[in-house]
């Protein structure tokens, strides 16, 4: 009986709703039974062993998604909140799970899988259509989608729905709308018309979902990708009109798009003031970003603490600030480089696998079927195969704009479009293909030896960024034990920091110039209101970094707080927030019983009003 139904046609189909289903259930919070979930998911796994079937179809990505999730299972040790971590493994989890579900489809039923993840695009949209607030103080949309969204939040019903942000519903929707596409162009190939309706109803939906969530960087993702499918249809029919190659008119495509393309945004970022400031703030965030990676560069800052570690190190406030972000830069920030690098095999091993498994759209090759005999053409698979294309790139081009797809609901979706690639690529029973990447342990090996020579020739600062690493993972734990605290400068004893302040020493006999050292040294002076100790350090980090946000602001509050205002001036000067935030001191100092403080900052906050000049 149970053998029965782990070979019937529609098991991997359970195997993918059951994926699917505790993805749901892990971003709806259910980390407190993640386990259960787990088990729920891998009934099927435990099926197929029960009849003596391997758990799961083996892939070629399966070792570099072990090292994704080994990497991710650092990051729970490492984070600040353990319990905001361990929610956020638990989607990487899902999302690894969602990925075999779909790698074990039948390539026969690839446009059956595209039209469960064309239903599951519409159910998001039509989520976000029903509960979105487009009218929020914060919401920041182009007056016509402002509009339109004003007027449909007056005709839908009123439902007490949680919010999702624009930006991760629009990271979900930019990579499973190809699929609707292919869905749609093979239900008018074989004129199967309740599936086309389907696709078509399907895709209106999630266009206009994504229409209205007013993430340009999601639309530019998905156009460039659509951009490219086009190109090569388009150079196909030219090279058979023409003699030609298509390669060489795809690429003449494919390079004059691109400069049009440089063009407009050109133009846009010149002319449209919002694209510009956008941009602006992407490139400051990118930056600011890369100080952070330098703190934790060796085990990573930990699972869900990239808004904790920006908003305390970077801007120095003790509330959230940041509202996007970047896929890859995250990675790297919470997985460390190991993690970083995972993805971008697992993004590259994609595009290859595709690559090397392309099928012409002419290509009529009819390949058997072991059930009953059945017949299907390899052209089928060749529509589906561009829509994996351009899910991965629009997935990876959004990435460098938002986080969609790692920091937020979206997070069960990040590894869905390699599944399908592998579904769609799949051309030799599993033994022969991974026989053909047995000389990939060679190389991991050569590899390995590269960077123990490397580790050999650099190891005394390999060794200050670790126990810089250590002690900035120490120090995060203490001062975001309760964040967001939404006040400023509480004092901390210097014993709570004696194992920090230990490892940036150790640090600083190795490389005394490690600019990580110094800042976190210099932080923890200020807590214990050690200005002097904290201005020696933080000088030395400031000559290190003079760019850096962070270090900028502590060193110049700190020479407010010695009365050193000609000193505190230039450093402060070029931050917008400086004004405001030292108004904000003159009643916390206050409060603080520390009127000495108050009447510094009262002083200085007169000399910024006066661009350097001091009040009278």
């Amino acid at each position: 009986m149970l053998r029965n139904i782990v070979f019937n046609r529609w098991f991997p189909f359970l195997d993918l709703g059951l994926a699917l289903f505790a993805g749901t259930l892990w971003m709806k919070g259910g980390v407190r039974f993640g386990w259960i979930i787990l088990i729920l998911a891998l009934l099927p796994w435990g099926m197929r062993v029960t009849v003596h079937q391997p758990a799961f179809r083996r892939t070629r990505l399966d070792g570099v998604l072990l090292l994704f999730l080994l990497t991710a299972g650092l990051g729970m040790w490492t984070a600040v909140n353990f319990g905001m971590a361990a929610e956020k493994f638990w989607l990487i989890v899902g999302s690894i799970v969602l990925f075999y579900a779909l790698a074990g489809q039948s390539r026969r039923d690839v446009w059956l899988a595209s039209a469960v993840l064309g239903v599951i695009a519409a159910g998001i949209a039509g989520y976000f259509l029903l509960s979105n607030d487009w009218g929020a103080p914060t919401a920041d949309y182009f007056g016509p989608i402002r509009s339109v969204g004003l007027l449909l939040m007056r005709v839908r019903p009123s439902l007490p729905l949680p919010i999702f942000h624009p930006n991760k519903v629009a990271g979900m929707l930019v990579i499973l709308i190809p699929f609707i596409l292919a869905s749609t162009f093979y239900g008018w190939q074989k004129r199967r018309l309740n599936w086309l309706l389907l696709a078509l109803a399907c895709g209106g939906i999630a266009a206009l979902g994504l229409l209205m969530t007013g993430a340009v960087g999601a639309w530019l993702a998905l156009a460039a990708g659509l951009a490219i499918w086009l190109f090569w249809v388009v150079s196909g029919f030219i090279s058979h009109k023409v003699a030609g190659s298509q390669t060489a008119v795809f690429l003449a495509l494919l390079v004059g798009g691109a400069v049009v393309g440089i063009v407009v945004i050109s133009l846009a970022v010149g002319r449209v003031t919002a694209v510009n400031q956008s941009l602006a703030q992407r490139y400051d965030l990118f930056k600011e970003t890369m100080w952070l990676i330098d703190d934790f560069s060796v085990i990573g800052g930990g699972l869900a603490s990239f808004p904790a570690l920006y908003s305390e190190y970077i801007r120095v406030v003790p509330f959230f600030f940041v509202s996007y972000s970047n896929l890859f830069l995250d990675v790297w920030l919470e997985q460390s480089l190991l993690g970083l690098l995972a993805l971008l095999l697992l993004i590259g091993l994609s595009f290859w696998l595709l690559y090397t498994s392309r099928i012409d759209s002419t290509d009529e090759q009819l390949v058997i079927s072991k059930e009953k005999g059945k017949r299907w053409s390899r052209r089928e698979l060749y529509l589906f195969r561009w829509a994996t294309f351009v899910s991965v790139l629009a997935m990876a081009l959004h990435g460098l704009t938002d986080d969609a797809l790692y920091g937020g609901q979206g997070t069960p979706f990040l590894f869905l479009a390699m599944g399908m690639a592998v579904v769609v690529s799949r051309k030799y029973p599993c033994k022969k293909t991974c026989a053909k990447w047995a000389r990939g342990e060679l190389m991991a090996g050569a590899a390995v030896v590269v960077a123990v020579a490397l580790a050999l020739l650099f190891y005394k600062p390999l060794l200050a960024r670790w126990y810089a690493n250590l002690g900035a993972t120490e120090m995060a734990r203490i001062d975001l034990t309760i964040w967001p605290s939404y006040q400023w400068g509480g004092s901390q004893s210097s014993v709570v920091y004696e194992t920090a302040v230990q490892q940036f020493n150790r640090a600083l006999m190795y490389d005394a110039n490690n600019y990580t050292a110094h800042y976190r040294l210099g932080l923890i002076a200020v807590e214990v209101r050690d200005y002097d100790t904290a201005v020696s350090h933080l000088e030395t980090a400031f000559r290190l970094n003079p760019a850096h946000r962070g270090v900028r602001k502590s060193l110049g509050y700190s020479y407010v707080w010695l009365g050193q205002y000609d000193q505190a001036f230039p450093v402060l000067e070029p931050l917008g927030e400086r004004l405001m935030e030292m108004e904000v001191y003159i009643q916390w100092w206050d409060r603080q019983q520390r009127p000495e403080l108050s009447a510094r900052a009262e002083k200085m906050a007169g000399i910024l009003r006066g661009n350097g000049r001091s009040s009278p």
